[in-house]
């Protein structure tokens, strides 16, 4: 599970040919089980990838700050790593609400020494905090989950159920249009919209609804700009329940719930032909081809989005 090594650990290196104008960092962060072995089975992202795990996993203590606790030490292992400078953040379910969290943490602290150029978020549905929800929904069963990752599960479940999603002033990108190029196209998005890639389809805008934010204030934060990689699948529920799945109540909406609910920051969508739970799937190589492919993609709208990299000398962050 790779969780005797640094954190964050290093995934893979920028390709040789790369080296003289390296593409942003990427680095993922875990999923509630708290472990990083999904992002090792997939292809060549072409850049310099790093993984966090959860450095409690092996205590199974939970996090006495909660999800704030979480992100602003994950910061600081970044930061002691040497990583600094422009990166992308970015993981799957669990790890795209860190993201957003540690992104929040750092447009309040501009004397850091790393910036956030976008997410690469791997299905991560729009999070309402679970005391809030009105709705009934379905437990998930694993059977043959180690006790460690179960556990995992079990305090993240606790930290999510109080636990908002960080706030933003302003949509992304200025609330502006942006010209985005991917797969030899290009397309003007405007604020509007969002560019979509359907199951065996072809990149296409489409409309999207747009969050309203409540009063403007003199120096908004804005979160970065966002590509989400959406299951199409819902997930196996239990034998004889019917009410879905808590992580797939979005899960026939386009941006997983998003869209009107959050400030604007997702950009283009990917469908995978996978639940939520079967997206890494190390049995399978044609899927994890496919999905690094799809990856790639996303990577390319990001890399087009963010510009060339920034680089700053190491600094301490807290």
């Amino acid at each position: 599970m790779f969780l005797d090594g640094p954190n964050p650990t290093k995934v893979q290196p920028v390709p040789p040919y790369k080296r003289a104008n390296p593409p942003t960092p990427l680095v993922l962060i875990h999923d509630g089980g708290g472990t990083v072995f999904s992002y090792f089975i997939l292809g060549s992202l072409n850049r310099d990838v790093w993984a966090i795990h959860n450095p409690k996993y092996f205590d199974a203590e939970p996090w006495e700050g909660g999800m704030d606790e979480m992100a602003r030490h994950y910061i600081d292992l970044i930061v002691k790593a040497g990583i600094n400078g422009t990166i992308l953040l970015g993981g799957w379910s669990l790890g795209g609400f860190l993201s957003l969290t540690m992104a929040r943490m750092l447009a309040d602290n501009p004397s850091s020494n790393l910036s956030i150029a976008g997410f690469l978020i791997i299905d991560s549905p729009y999070h309402i905090a679970r005391s809030k929800l009105t709705v009934p929904t379905t437990d998930m069963q694993f059977d043959g989950l180690p006790d460690l990752v179960q556990k995992a599960f079990d305090n993240c479940d606790l930290m999510l159920e109080h636990w908002d999603l960080p706030s933003w002033d302003g949509p992304a990108c200025g609330g502006k249009d942006v010209k985005v190029t991917v797969a030899g196209r290009s397309f003007t998005l405007d604020p509007g919209s969002i560019l979509y890639k359907p199951v065996g389809g072809p990149w296409k805008p489409i409309t999207a609804q747009l969050y309203k934010h409540e009063k403007a204030v003199d120096e908004p934060r804005a979160p970065p700009p966002g590509v989400m990689i959406r299951c199409t699948q819902p997930a196996e529920k239990p034998e004889g329940a019917s009410d879905p799945c808590l992580i797939d109540l979005h899960r026939d909406k386009t941006l997983l719930g998003w869209e009107a609910n959050y400030a604007d920051f997702i950009k283009a969508v990917i469908d995978v032909d996978a639940n939520h739970y079967s997206v890494f799937d190390k049995y399978d190589q044609p899927k994890m081809k496919s999905l690094t492919a799809q990856l790639n993609e996303g990577l390319e709208v990001l890399d087009g989005l963010a510009g060339p990299r920034r680089q700053k000398p190491p600094l301490d962050f807290f």
